[in-house]
């Protein structure tokens, strides 16, 4: 099947069954059968990730296991569709031309859905991700969007895009509130200055900062993450080849049932990423977020 007419008529059957509660323990033939047969022969989905991404992909404690929000995912689509999600860790810049060159069957590695991407891979869009904002514990200056930050110190990485945002937003200030934007090297280094004091607020990528923040030392004052608002939203996905639309719409499928039957929700609560869920899965759907900056 090809398109998105056939899409959503896949995730519609998907969400009936999974509903009705033929969604048990262990594989879905139905699921099976989308696969392309070379998957089915083969037993397994080779998968292009870069274990450097908490939480998302990286290594457990053991230094060779890889662990994390897209791992347990895959695990659980494994299981409904009947095959193995083998990981073959690679460069993240890599990953794309080893899916084109079928080295990968798929790529997962918080991968972003952009109009560009979509033109060389299929992209399969299964969360959100954005960019939050971060202020000490207890949220002191209250700080709840951006435009609360008119007046205040806030910190950001250069070059990065929350420093983007911070600077559009300080165009919209006024002129007895003016919103003084700090560059520094690194979020470690942006830490510090929001538990000294020196700035109010700053901002990261929701998933990681959420992940950072669970993961606080003992001692010292504490971080937390505003919730309720993103900025910069846009998909996080899983790429296949434009010539494998049975595994992209395998993919889907699978997802969108763990969608509905509330496993899906579970691991990204696990990880602290409730944020970011999805209600539906969607294909090549870049174009929704095309105000990509868009601001309060």
């Amino acid at each position: 099947m090809t398109g998105k007419t056939n899409l959503t008529m896949l995730l519609t059957a998907a969400a009936v069954l999974a509903s009705s509660g033929a969604w048990a323990a262990g594989v879905d033939q139905k699921l099976h059968d989308m696969l392309p047969e070379k998957i089915k022969s083969a037993g397994e989905i080779k998968v292009g990730t870069e274990p450097q991404t908490p939480p998302y992909d990286f290594y457990g404690e053991d230094n060779k296991t890889i662990v994390g929000l897209e791992r347990e995912l895959r695990d659980e689509m494994g299981t409904r569709l009947g095959v193995k999600f083998t990981d073959v860790p690679a460069q993240f810049a890599s990953i794309i031309p080893g899916i084109q060159a079928g080295r990968f069957d798929m790529g997962m590695s918080a991968f972003g859905d952009f109009a560009e991407r979509e033109k060389i891979v299929d992209v399969v869009n299964y969360m959100l991700e954005g960019t939050s904002i971060i202020v000490l514990e207890g949220n002191p200056k209250g700080v709840h969007k951006l435009k609360d930050a008119c007046g205040l110190n806030a910190g950001a990485v250069q070059g990065s895009i929350p420093l983007q945002l911070l600077d559009k937003q300080k165009t919209l200030c006024p002129a007895d509130k003016p919103l003084n934007v700090m560059q520094f090297p690194s979020n470690d280094q942006i830490k510090i200055a929001l538990q000294s004091g020196r700035v109010d607020l700053s901002m990261d990528t929701t998933g990681v900062a959420a992940y950072s923040l669970q993961h606080q030392p003992a001692g010292g004052k504490k971080l937390e993450l505003v919730t309720g608002t993103q900025y910069a939203v846009g998909y996080q996905a899983m790429l296949v080849g434009k010539e494998s639309p049975q595994l992209r719409d395998a993919l889907a499928a699978t997802m969108q049932s763990m969608i509905a039957d509330g496993s899906y929700a579970k691991i990204f609560e696990k990880w602290g990423l409730g944020e970011n869920k999805l209600d539906k899965v969607t294909i090549n759907d870049a174009a929704r977020f095309a105000d990509y900056m868009k601001l309060d």
